[in-house]
């Protein structure tokens, strides 16, 4: 089976916990998978699909990240890329995806988390004032997970099958 590349770009880290699953899932189905941060040297050539992932804040994926994608040589085997937000909106991907100029294989979106144990004092009021507005949950005593995780799964299938069907 093909050699695979995870990579994230995370701040509080459920985006990378995201990469995880999906590197749990392709290797359960015979891929060697190796999963690191985004924004590093990377050797590209030595993966037969690469898989990027972030987490939107304010509306944004990293704006640094379509930067380096830019630079980075995708293109050349299957590649795919989920996003990773509160409000799982396909508009933050399609914009992200536009400005890295790039049209991955396969597209998710998943919903993310609200991790208020991690933030500082005032990005947790911005946060709660944020998700009061959404809707969601602002009680900033507890964190909360909103990832459908068997929708993680059959990402992660659907990656595989694009690799099988490429190969």
């Amino acid at each position: 089976m093909p050699d695979v590349l995870v990579l994230y770009a995370s701040a509080e880290g459920h985006t990378a916990r995201i990469a995880q699953r999906i590197a749990e899932h392709l290797g359960a189905g015979g891929h060697r998978v190796d999963v690191a941060r985004a924004g590093g040297a990377v050797d590209a050539s030595r993966y037969a699909g690469i898989v990027v992932g972030a987490s939107v804040h304010y509306g944004h994926h990293p704006a640094w990240l379509a930067k380096w994608l830019k630079s980075f040589e995708l293109g050349h085997q299957p590649s795919a890329f989920f996003s990773v937000s509160l409000s799982a909106k396909e508009r933050y991907a399609a914009s992200f995806l536009r400005k890295a100029r790039w049209r991955p294989a396969l597209t998710a979106v998943f919903a993310g988390a609200l991790s208020y144990s991690q933030y500082k004092p005032l990005k947790r009021l911005v946060v709660r004032a944020l998700a009061a507005v959404a809707g969601h949950d602002t009680d900033t005593s507890r964190d909360y997970e909103y990832t459908d995780w068997k929708a993680v799964e059959r990402f992660a299938r659907a990656f595989s099958e694009t690799l099988t069907s490429a190969s």
